[in-house]
């Protein structure tokens, strides 16, 4: 069996996926978790970011008798409070399950932590921008043959490596049978079980990634590991 796995920068496959809180507010000494009561988690439900309110609720601030006249459109719209979604909110027996909608991306955030797991771009752009990106690098310097993915999540890595080498047969395993279902329904991952014109196509194992017993006997030509638990690696690959 040929093991593979690219980074090309060094602490990109180390790193647990980055935080939400980075997306939605600048960093934090320390850096600020979101938690139930942040997202309010009612399914289907609309939120806004918003300041906190420092004026003391008698105080009146007067307006500003200056204000900005430099002020370009895009820094205007970038103060513009960010509109998310919540689309789901569960807990399984493997996870604490949330997927964000925004109007540039899809998210799911996982466990406690609420790290981001996968994204899902909108629009012609499907870089994520982070190590995800690194995974498609994979194909071209290993053997043809299947290329397995251990924590295929709601399937960033899968997207992107078919939609760069479409004639792949990619292998993604996945413990938590309601995840790839949320994945299925939020994510597109069912398009990509489909066989696609060119005969590429992902292949779903609901099963623990560490049981050889339903492996493919051959093995796979390459292996990308995605495993984190609780924003860490997990244990079994730290021995």
């Amino acid at each position: 069996m040929f093991w593979s796995s690219i980074s090309l920068s060094p602490t990109a496959i180390a790193s647990p996926p980055f935080p939400l809180t980075e997306l939605f507010f600048p960093p934090l000494s320390p850096t600020p978790t979101l938690t139930a009561a942040t997202f309010k988690l009612r399914s289907s439900s609309t939120s806004r970011c918003t300041k906190t309110d420092l004026t003391s609720q008698h105080e009146e601030t007067p307006p500003n008798p200056y204000p900005k006249q430099d002020e370009t459109p895009q820094a205007a719209a970038a103060a513009e409070e960010e509109t998310f979604q919540v689309l789901t909110a569960i807990h399984t027996q493997y996870n604490d399950i949330l997927i964000v909608d925004t109007p540039q991306s899809r998210m799911l955030l996982l466990d406690s932590t609420h790290n981001v797991h996968s994204v899902l771009q909108k629009g012609d752009e499907k870089w994520t921008g982070s190590y995800w990106d690194e995974f498609v690098s994979l194909p071209p310097i290993v053997p043809e043959g299947p290329i397995a993915i251990y924590g295929l999540g709601g399937g960033t890595a899968a997207h992107l490596m078919l939609d760069v080498w479409p004639s792949l047969q990619l292998e993604g395993w996945e413990i938590d049978e309601i995840l790839i279902d949320k994945a299925r329904e939020y994510f597109g991952l069912s398009n990509l079980e489909k066989c696609n014109d060119v005969g590429g196509q992902l292949q779903v194992h609901i099963d623990d990634a560490f049981s050889h017993e339903q492996h493919r006997p051959s093995g796979y030509a390459g292996i990308i590991i995605d495993l984190f638990s609780d924003g860490k690696v997990l244990s079994q690959l730290q021995e």
